[in-house]
């Protein structure tokens, strides 16, 4: 007689283990593309990990650059290039992307987890379906997937304590994990947000010892961000960068804004309809149950859906924070039922519907409707250093001119021998070096002559697929002026060099069609 229901817990468990290896699994397929380190952060990120671990040196200046090299810029992310340069000298590219896949993964299982709780793994497996691909909004490797991590584990702590107070002593990982968080990325400020609703939340019950016990932990907490190289000022970052932000970025944007444009990505829809969804679950909660609703999750619903609706970068947090948000709204006006059998059938419907998205992303083209997904695999793309490759195998000097797009590529494959133009921190440049300098001497010939008088450029080195009417404008003034010859291209960069005595010969590596720059990528 024993041994039917412990074959069918063994079964339920290994559905269980199956459902949350395919949902992983699915998120996985976005994860895993190869890195386009032309375009990305990512060069950057490496270059400030390899001077601090050889030298001690946190760059706290733009030193890369030798148009503004004193500016004085707050490196914020700092421990995340080291943590990223330690595992590229182990595990090179491969290694720090399968660290990325890991801490994304991670961060969602635990989102997973929260949700589970309350409408068991298999209605929670359901709803992450259709949140995972707003997730692949950021699937550039890049530091804010810490945040990710650091959020999760920071909701589910804080949760633990509102359904039971007893577990009060967990919190205090809190504050060790924000001395990571502080010095890895801008975000952690996120962290004071979600320890805050549930501080108003206990505040205004009146669950005194609640509220007493958190508010020890968030002025621990509070103090463990000040153990930064930047002090003061690094705890006020996140609030503080905007002030010297001269230039436009996609990702900073609002829904709104781009759709006005006439840039429509999948995601928007995604968003929209998720967030629909969420704001719905509210309202019936409210209705049917209206005080066992958390005023902590009304105030983080709030927040993160303001943050996704205005910059777009916004998206895979509120897709994150959405899935136990509706979870528990959804277990105050559908009751879960405790059935082994019921959880089992919502389990299998999950099951069949994760290996069958699974299979059709697997083999759909889908690198044209997310942004960040380029060539599957893990790794660089290939042919992504050739031209690094060939400034260096060329000896081709400076000073180099290059667009906003390639700075930290550039960075990455030739500082210290040569410094950039710019590179794609906005923060880390006056705001008027944007307005009255990078963006005027692309589309005004005049300004450019002048600028070649000022700098004395070289080379010309430029991510053409860079969509802004300046760089499409510069490349077509560019390879019709007979002063600049191309030396280099390949499926994203172009090559220009000064017509000079120290250039030539001409080392021509493919040959340019000139039509193809009249384009906007």
């Amino acid at each position: 007689m024993m041994d039917v229901p412990v074959q069918k817990v063994s079964t339920h468990k290994f559905l269980a283990a199956f459902v949350v290896i395919l949902l992983l699994a699915f998120y996985g397929v976005f994860l895993t593309h190869k890195i386009n380190l032309v375009t990305a952060d990512l060069g950057r990120h490496l270059k400030n990990g390899e001077i601090f671990v050889q030298t001690g040196h946190i760059v706290a200046t733009n030193f890369y650059s030798y148009t503004n090299p004193d500016f004085s810029t707050l490196n914020h992310h700092w421990g995340s290039g080291v943590l990223f340069y330690l595992i590229l000298r182990v595990g090179g590219f491969v290694g720090v992307q399968m660290l990325f896949i890991v801490v994304s993964m991670a961060a969602l299982a635990i989102f997973l987890c929260i949700a589970a709780g309350d409408i068991g793994l298999g209605g929670a497996a359901l709803l992450a379906i259709p949140i995972i691909p707003l997730l692949a909004e950021r699937t550039e490797v890049r530091p804010e997937a810490l945040t990710s991590l650091f959020a999760a584990l920071f909701l589910c702590l804080l949760v633990r304590f509102w359904r039971d107070e007893k577990r009060w002593k967990g919190l205090w990982f809190l504050p060790a994990l924000m001395l990571v968080w502080v010095n890895t990325h801008i975000y952690f400020f996120l962290g004071f947000a979600i320890m805050g609703t549930f501080l108003v939340e206990y505040l205004l019950k009146r669950q005194w010892l609640r509220f007493k016990r958190l508010s020890a932990v968030f002025g621990a907490t509070l103090l463990a961000t000040l153990v930064n190289p930047f002090g003061l000022s690094g705890v006020l970052a996140p609030f503080t960068i905007f002030k010297n932000y001269g230039y436009d970025l996609v990702e900073n944007k609002s829904v709104f804004f781009l759709e006005r444009l006439g840039i429509h990505e999948p995601n928007f829809l995604i968003f929209k309809i998720i967030f629909a969804f969420l704001l719905a679950s509210f309202v019936i909660a409210a209705v049917r149950r209206g005080k066992e609703l958390p005023i902590s999750f009304i105030c983080l619903a709030a927040g993160l859906s303001a943050m996704a609706w205005f910059a777009i970068r916004n998206f895979a947090l509120f897709g994150l924070f959405a899935l136990p948000l509706l979870a528990y709204n959804i277990s105050l006006f559908v009751p879960r039922s405790r059935e082994i059998a019921a959880e089992n059938i919502r389990r299998k419907i999950a099951a069949g519907l994760l290996a069958f998205l699974l299979l059709v992303t697997v083999s759909g083209d889908w690198a044209r409707y997310f942004p960040y997904w380029h060539e599957s695999g893990l790794g660089l793309e290939s042919g992504n250093m050739a031209a690094a490759d060939f400034l260096k195998t060329q000896n081709v000097r400076g000073p180099i001119f290059n667009n906003y797009d390639i700075g930290g590529y550039l960075i990455y494959a030739l500082y210290p021998r040569e410094k950039v133009f710019v590179d794609n921190r906005p923060e880390a440049y006056p705001a008027g070096f944007f307005q009255n300098e990078y963006v005027p001497i692309q589309h005004d010939d005049a300004a450019w002559r002048e600028a070649e008088q000022r700098y004395r450029f070289n080379a010309i080195v430029f991510a053409y697929r860079d969509a802004t009417p300046w760089a499409q404008e510069f490349l077509i003034h560019r390879i019709q002026d007979i002063s600049w010859i191309p030396v280099f291209a390949d499926s994203q960069v172009l090559i220009l060099l000064k017509q000079n005595e120290q250039n030539k010969p001409v080392i021509t590596q493919y040959e340019i069609p000139r039509d193809r720059f009249g384009m906007a990528q």
